[in-house]
């Protein structure tokens, strides 16, 4: 994470000083009495509003909250200008900013024409000017709506493609440290795997032409034993170098949601894996993240994989409509296939309301003593 974007929501507070027009409101004396007070609340709701969406509200996910946090400060921004009666087109640069910022592009070009309208029939109830000179007026807020909301869309669209850059980024790491496992896979198999086998045939030959209970014989055996045992071992870790891991397919399923469009939460509290556990939960993720692209027109999915006293439980959950009702397909068949070999099991089921859930459970393996660790991925 940068610093702007460790920081930018600190930055964002100096949108404030926008808010000046309050302040000489009363430094000039032009509001009074019941008026004033309710003048100085309208400034001070306008302001903590603000404040709690840049530091808290800007990480909801729903995209409601953006639209009723612009709603809320447009119709305070009305409020000031008529407790004032006198229009000031700063108390809409901040609703500007917020819509431009955290809406996606066709919402927000929605909410920057209605908070522009809002403030162009603001300044002809309020202004008492020739027409001409409100027409015009109205005209050279086009200007800022666009100067301001284009800003927060195009501060949107810098802050999403460098988050992308920096996943791209440590995609193409991971891939590049997956090529070298699968090199030295194919080192292993091609040099050690056939001198292996060439040793072990030459020594079952060399039992055969040695007589029973020759010198050197049970030496013989012992290196075509040790030979058989050693090539056996370097089978296994090729094998384990092709299995799919756990980090490489959520990486590999963030980079696949992103380009259909659809947000992803991880949170993992798993800590260490065996290699074997780790390769059955890389397929499930593989599966259900296939399954969400293809099949649930889904725009969320929540991946979390978490660590009980005995099991170790993924669930990938999204909130898509279009949810098959027949029976499970191969993927899934060949899923409650591995799952069972480590004696796992597999729950996929449509939710009540919208969306579908899959869970996968296996047992807590030679792991059992790993340290937990928590991992939080934003999208």
């Amino acid at each position: 994470m940068s610093w702007f974007e460790r920081f930018g929501k600190y930055l964002a507070l100096t949108g404030l000083s926008l808010m000046w027009p309050v302040v000489d409101t009363y430094a000039i004396g032009a509001i009074h009495g019941p008026e004033a007070v309710l003048f100085g609340v309208a400034g001070a709701v306008y302001a903590l509003t603000y404040v709690w969406f840049c530091l808290v509200g800007y990480a909801t996910r729903d995209p409601r909250l953006p639209m009723a946090v612009v709603a809320t400060l447009t119709v305070i921004a009305v409020a000031l200008d008529h407790l004032a009666r006198q229009e000031n087109t700063n108390y809409y640069l901040l609703a500007l900013l917020i819509a431009g910022f955290s809406l996606r592009p066709k919402p927000a070009l929605v909410a920057l024409a209605l908070v522009g309208t809002v403030t162009a029939l603001e300044l002809m109830l309020l202004a008492s000017l020739p027409l001409a000179q409100v027409v015009l007026q109205a005209v050279l807020v086009v200007p800022g709506v666009a100067l301001f909301g284009g800003s927060g869309m195009g501060l949107r669209y810098l802050v999403r493609t460098l988050a992308e850059l920096r996943a791209a980024r440590a995609q193409i790491a991971r891939h590049a440290a997956d090529e070298e496992r699968a090199r030295i896979a194919r080192d292993l198999h091609d040099l050690l795997g056939h001198n292996l086998s060439l040793i072990t045939l030459k020594g079952e030959l060399g039992t055969r032409l040695i007589p029973e209970g020759a010198p050197g014989a049970d030496e013989v055996r012992d290196m075509v034993r040790l030979s058989r045992e050693t090539l056996q071992q370097v089978r296994e870790a090729v094998s384990g170098y092709r299995q799919p891991t756990l980090a490489t397919e959520l990486m590999a399923a963030r980079v696949a949601l992103q380009a259909a469009e659809i947000e992803l939460d991880v949170k993992q509290n798993v800590g260490a894996l065996d290699r074997d556990s780790e390769a059955v939960l890389g397929w499930v993720i593989r599966e259900a993240t296939t399954n969400v692209i293809r099949h649930s027109g889904a725009k969320h999915c929540h991946i979390t994989l978490t660590r009980e006293e005995a099991q170790i439980q993924t669930e990938i959950q999204n909130d898509g409509w279009r949810v098959p009702q027949g029976p499970a397909g191969n993927g899934l068949r060949g899923l409650e296939e591995r799952l069972a070999v480590m004696g796992g099991a597999l729950d996929a089921k449509a939710l009540p309301a919208a969306g579908f859930r899959l869970l996968a459970t296996i047992p807590i393996q030679r792991h059992a003593d790993a340290p937990a660790l928590d991992v939080e991925v934003e999208a």
